[in-house]
């Protein structure tokens, strides 16, 4: 793997849970299966969302398992602000796992 893409994976994954800890602290309350808004977290945390970061830090998250898209919240029109599709998640027993590091 390249010097750059190493990088951009561990900004992904240094975003992802800069987020995930967002909503751990806003939202969910280490409650699995809690509703989660990674959109709100994201402006909390200081990123941008639908900026790449943004879309590479939920990509990790959700290969990860610590985020699991809601179908009955999926939208037709996919914009920026939902770039996977969704508006909500559920937050996971993995990510407790992933925040406890």
């Amino acid at each position: 793997m390249s010097t750059g893409r190493t990088t951009i994976k561990a900004r992904a994954r240094s975003d992802g849970l800069r987020i995930l800890r967002t909503i751990n602290d806003t939202q969910a309350h280490g409650e699995e299966g809690a509703r989660a808004d990674p959109t709100r977290a994201a402006h909390e945390a200081g990123l941008d969302v639908g900026s790449e970061r943004y879309q590479d830090a939920m990509a990790y998250l959700i290969e990860h398992a610590a985020l699991l898209a809601d179908a009955r919240m999926a939208f037709d029109d996919v914009g920026d602000e939902h770039p996977n599709g969704y508006v909500s998640y559920f937050f996971t027993r993995r990510a407790l796992v992933l925040l406890e590091g």
